[in-house]
């Protein structure tokens, strides 16, 4: 008889991985989560989860005791994600091998369902709210990559029986993202009280807080239906500079904002918007976090971590 829910979740160290374990957790799972680099930021309690500790290319069955097999394999593992590694041909066409390993694993241990997370990004050139099934337009090699790697896993699962679901994961925020996308940077410059310089910012977009995130794919995990791909956001669609400004408006409504102030790298305005019918249809989801809650929580750690005020 089988105890309750596994799952396992590689990438466990990283900024959405690390939510989803929390998220598994606080939902009755038992979780295994395959870590690279285990240290004490580990954003969960390790006395709580399983931990593999290995880089995923070096994953065996053997790493993975549950004798009734597993409910699901959150794929979450990506090597280079930061702005200056996306282009890195070599790194991104590594992921794919990365993520052709993991789904064999995820087979010969007796995964129900295996989840691979794809990325807004794999649509950079869209004019309009897109749906998933929408042909793929990335404009480098990171959107490049996982738009290959959700047909290298589509044909894989096919020819292995194994059951699989793409997701397409929104621009996430929150406490703990280190890189500089335009939220933290907005942030972190405003609370220095500087001005961020910005282009026009009239692209429309859709910002989802990251325990929204790690929810929806507990509950895609829970309810998804294999073979599908779904998308991943809050449903709200407004143009940048709208988020810009209400950022600004919660850290001081009188600090400057340099909008227009930077040459546009491209002439073609874009809407990095997914459509969530099908996650609302077959979950139920719904996000808890308004935006301005997420910003809030989002502000304070900035400024709890980084001293600043």
């Amino acid at each position: 008889m089988r105890s309750g829910k596994k799952a396992i979740v590689s990438g466990g160290s990283g900024f959405i991985g690390g939510r989803l374990i929390s998220e598994l957790l606080d939902n009755g799972y038992d979780v295994t989560a395959v870590i690279r680099d285990d240290n004490d930021e580990t954003p969960f309690p390790k006395d709580k989860v399983t931990i593999v500790n290995k880089d995923i290319n070096d994953i065996t069955p053997g790493d993975f005791t549950s004798e009734d097999g597993y409910d699901v394999f959150f794929n979450l593992a990506w090597a280079g994600v930061s702005d200056p590694l996306k282009n890195d041909m070599e790194l991104q066409i590594g992921n794919i091998t990365m993520s052709m390993h993991t789904i064999e694993i995820a087979k010969r241990i007796g995964c129900r369902l295996f989840i691979s997370s794809g990325t807004v990004a794999e649509y950079s050139y869209s004019d309009s709210v897109t749906n998933v099934d929408a042909r793929q337009t990335p404009n480098d090699m990171y959107g490049a990559a996982k738009t290959s790697v959700h047909y290298f896993l589509e044909v894989r699962a096919r020819q292995l029986a194994q059951p699989f679901v793409w997701v397409v994961l929104p621009s996430t925020y929150g406490e703990r993202r280190r890189n500089d996308n335009i939220i933290t940077y907005t942030i972190k410059t405003l609370l220095g009280r500087g001005k961020p310089i910005y282009g026009k910012l009239e692209q429309m977009w859709d910002f989802l807080y990251v325990d929204d995130v790690a929810r929806a794919l507990r509950l895609v995990g829970e309810a998804g239906h294999p073979g599908k791909v779904y998308g991943i956001g809050s449903g709200v669609h407004k143009p940048l500079k709208e988020y810009v400004e209400r950022i600004r408006d919660i850290i001081d409504p009188s600090l400057p904002l340099g909008i227009g102030d930077r040459p546009e790298m491209t002439g073609k305005t874009i809407c990095a918007c997914i459509n969530i019918d099908d996650l609302q249809k077959d979950t139920g989801f719904t996000p808890k976090f308004t935006f301005d809650e997420g910003i809030e929580r989002t502000i304070k750690w900035i400024m709890d971590t980084e001293g600043t005020s």
